[in-house]
């Protein structure tokens, strides 16, 4: 009879271990799966900030369009609470948008198309960063 009582509480020390073995493997998965959610949702913020950091540098490009025939746009940086931006804008040296000898207009008043490049990076926590490239032709007069 004493012998049985040693079994049961042995059988229910096993069956404590294995629950005890359970709980703990839960544990680590719901700390791993709060891990990747919050990377994902630091790459989501980076890819946001990128994509706000191209916009704000067409909208600073459109207010600068024709005004000089040649270098930078002015570069922005934007700053959130979950994330930042930071662009530059540079002109591509190259022979424009149409062929060599074509011009856009009449000849008195010819246009010609300038090349221009967007960087945008996207920071966010967790080290996330997304980088975007925008490329765009501002049609100016032909000096």
């Amino acid at each position: 009879m004493h012998a049985s009582r040693g079994a049961a509480l042995a059988i229910a020390l096993v069956l404590l271990a294995g629950l005890s073995a359970l709980a703990l493997a839960s544990a680590a998965a719901a700390v791993t799966a709060l891990a990747l959610a919050g990377h994902q949702q630091g790459a989501a913020h980076a890819l946001e900030a990128a994509e706000a950091g191209i916009t704000h540098a067409l909208q600073v490009a459109r207010g600068h369009a024709g005004a000089s025939s040649a270098g930078p746009i002015p570069h922005g940086v934007g700053a959130a609470s979950l994330a930042h931006f930071e662009t530059r804008t540079t002109e591509i040296e190259s022979d424009g948008a149409t062929p060599p000898g074509f011009s856009i207009g009449t000849p008195d008043a010819a246009l010609r198309a300038q090349h221009y490049l967007i960087v945008s990076t996207g920071q966010a926590t967790r080290n996330a960063r997304v980088r975007f490239e925008q490329g765009f032709y501002v049609v100016v007069p032909y000096q």
